[in-house]
């Protein structure tokens, strides 16, 4: 007998938007930790100066440690959140596909906490890259958790294949690879002056251009798919938002330079040297700082959501006929 159910359980749903609600919090504040470099704040993982980390006193402590400590009960709430997600998901889900994802997303959360820890463990900057690198991915695959999960993916109709819609699939598919990209390029930006010794200077010279080349490449990108969605009708209030997580972007990395490496010398020859430049060290700077990497993980998941929902539409990797033999197996996609 074919099936061809369209089940999801409202509970998963939530849970999903649960985790990636406090995934986000945690990538900001990860950014932060290394903005400040509170990183090596504690000698010692799985504890935090000998306490058991949900039984260290966070509060009264200041400066690094509170920072530090804060990225880990953070990180450990984010655990349990997955934990929680696989047991609701298996328990109420019906597509196998989806339970399988939710396992993804658990060892994926385990990977990114054993890469904090032996970033500390071993003292390593290149964990520290690292950890920063595959965090935007983990919170890709929450988001993406939120959408597969969600009614519209279960109750929206096929969508009639056009050139116009396959631009615009590939469109929103390529700036989510810029996006990422761009984030690397970012990370290296922030960790290579501590990597690679005598080439720190050309390692850094060659990220930054690699990171404006690719933010001039994802405004283009952008743009092109506002136009393309009023082309394919598609729903363009969440292209305007991806622009104008963009817009915001450009800002935030503007005064990132600014407020770490100060103005160019022509700006510096016309309004003078700016008392703020070229000092991220008090709150302000850091939150500017670290703000710029965190909507760029926003852009990132945004543009993956677009990617993702039509996809859908144009049912991706669902079977065209129901006599193909996944649909005979009962395969619920």
């Amino acid at each position: 007998m074919i099936t061809n159910r369209k089940t999801r359980s409202p509970l998963v749903h939530l849970w999903a938007w649960l985790l990636a609600c406090a995934t986000f919090p945690l990538i900001w504040w990860g950014g932060l930790v290394t903005t400040t470099g509170a990183g090596m704040a504690f000698r010692d993982w799985l504890t935090s100066d000998g306490y058991l980390m949900p039984f260290y006193p966070w509060l009264s402590s200041t400066g690094d440690k509170f920072i530090e400590h804060g990225h880990r009960l953070l990180g450990m709430i984010v655990g349990l959140l997955a934990i929680g997600l696989v047991g609701i998901t298996w328990a109420k889900e019906s597509r196998y596909w989806v339970r399988i994802f939710s396992l993804a997303i658990l060892v994926g959360v385990i990977i990114q906490g054993a890469l904090g820890g032996m970033r500390v463990v071993f003292d390593e900057r290149t964990l520290a890259l690292i950890h920063g690198c595959t965090g935007p991915l983990f919170f890709a695959m929450c988001v993406a958790m939120v959408v597969i999960t969600s009614r519209w993916w279960c109750d929206v109709e096929p969508l009639e294949s056009s050139p116009r819609e396959w631009k615009y699939l590939r469109l929103a598919a390529l700036t989510t690879i810029l996006a990422y990209m761009q984030l690397i390029a970012g990370a290296v930006v922030r960790h290579s002056p501590h990597l690679v010794g005598q080439s720190a200077s050309a390692v850094f010279q060659a990220a930054v251009y690699l990171h404006v080349l690719l933010a001039v490449a994802i405004v283009v990108h952008g743009v092109l798919l506002i136009w393309q969605a009023n082309r394919c009708k598609q729903p363009i209030g969440r292209c305007w938002l991806l622009g104008a997580l963009i817009g915001v972007q450009i800002v935030l990395g503007g005064s990132t330079w600014i407020v770490k490496y100060g103005l160019p010398r022509w700006a510096s020859r016309m309004f003078g040297e700016l008392t703020f430049a070229n000092t991220a060290d008090n709150a302000f700077q850091a939150v500017v700082v670290t703000s710029h990497v965190a909507v760029g993980s926003l852009i990132l998941v945004t543009s993956l959501a677009l990617a993702l929902r039509v996809a859908r539409q144009l049912r991706i990797g669902v079977p065209e006929t129901v006599g193909s033999s996944t649909s005979r197996m009962g395969v619920v996609l």
